[in-house]
């Protein structure tokens, strides 16, 4: 482009100069006359060589007719228009192209990918202060947050876990079919922020999934395993998290899974605590019970795992400082949690449990 202008203003010169010889060529002797034809004659081969430079740079042949010298009378106005077009050249174009993609996008490309299936744990709080934004910030990944508060691992009586066209369930099975392309996420999550989320994931580009559930498995009295403790059956807790594990493997082969199990609640009444997840059972056993369960899944399918009930640090004795209402996690609560996390997918192990966090 530079090299463009400058012939365009070289030829200008050359036209300028020309008229101004034109104009002088009254009134001279023959000799000056001669001289100053040879001049023009020079002059008139710099500018067909100028052409023919000035055509290789916009695409065009010069035509005989354009590397004519225009006559004296209008060598100002050729210039003029020379001028106007050279200025034209640099004139920003109505629709122009798209950029380059940066090196910064390019990181971005690179960034490690979180895809998180969970309940409120993780759903409640999407500030600053939230799990999925801490975690974001302690490891620099993209977090996708799809928990959806008040959810279950497992589906519900009478679900039936292949009816794909008319899918309705936001339990774990929804989310995972969703993820692995069975079922349309438009047709149930319309209205959830996961699904406005969801629908935006190239799941092929996972690094991890975190699935985070148990709470309210538990608060239902949801079996623990609805045949025996190896069934695959999505109607149990145990089921449930094989059947994520088993289909989101296979569809995502390179892609690691976290478990998490749920974390340790009281119960309060009349502002006071009258029992806690160690011994409240509401049919399907106590908090302990659905929290071996996930280790065990984790253990026996080789994922990684958190045992978010004994091992993270929320208990009786720190529940003032950990848990804001008995079961969702305060501030401190969520860092606690946020920090396990980060620790897990940075130095955990598959098939081992992975608790507290030192590196954060």
């Amino acid at each position: 482009m530079k090299t463009r202008k400058a012939i365009a203003v070289l030829l200008m010169i050359s036209l300028l100069f020309l008229s101004v010889l034109s104009g002088c060529s009254s009134g001279i002797s023959d000799d000056a006359k001669t001289e100053y034809e040879n001049q023009i004659q020079q002059l008139q081969e710099e500018i067909d060589r100028l052409n023919e430079q000035l055509a290789q740079y916009t695409g065009s042949e010069a035509t005989t007719e354009e590397t004519v010298v225009p006559p004296a009378e209008t060598a100002s106005s050729a210039i003029a228009e020379n001028t106007e077009n050279a200025q034209e050249s640099q004139t920003v174009p109505d629709n122009p192209a798209e950029p380059e993609e940066t090196s910064e996008n390019t990181e971005n490309d690179d960034r490690t990918q979180i895809v998180v299936f969970g309940d409120s744990i993780w759903d409640s709080t999407r500030d600053e202060t939230g799990i999925a934004y801490l975690v974001s910030q302690y490891t620099g990944a993209d977090v996708y947050n799809c928990a959806i508060g008040g959810t279950r691992a497992t589906l519900k009586a009478g679900e039936s876990s292949e009816n794909y066209d008319t899918w309705d369930s936001t339990s774990l099975s929804g989310m995972v079919n969703v993820a692995i392309g069975k079922v349309d996420p438009e047709i149930f999550l319309e209205g959830y922020i996961t699904g406005g989320i969801i629908r935006n994931i190239d799941f092929s580009k996972t690094d991890y999934f975190i699935i985070a559930y148990g709470l309210n498995d538990y608060f239902a009295g949801a079996p623990l395993n609805a045949d025996n403790p190896n069934s695959w059956d999505a109607h149990g807790y145990g089921g449930a998290l094989r059947f994520a594990v088993d289909r989101l493997r296979n569809a995502y082969p390179d892609a690691q899974i976290l478990l998490i199990s749920p974390t340790y609640c009281q119960f309060w009444k009349d502002g006071y605590m009258y029992t806690d997840s160690n011994m409240k059972d509401f049919g399907g056993g106590t908090l302990t019970d659905y929290a071996n369960v996930c280790q065990n899944v984790a253990e026996t399918q080789n994922t990684l795992f958190i045992d978010g009930y004994s091992t993270l640090g929320i208990n009786t004795y720190t529940a003032e400082d950990y848990l804001e209402d008995g079961v969702h996690l305060t501030a401190a609560g969520r860092e606690l949690y946020a920090k396990a996390v980060s620790s897990c997918l940075k130095y955990g192990k598959p098939g081992e449990v992975s608790g507290n966090s030192v590196y954060y």
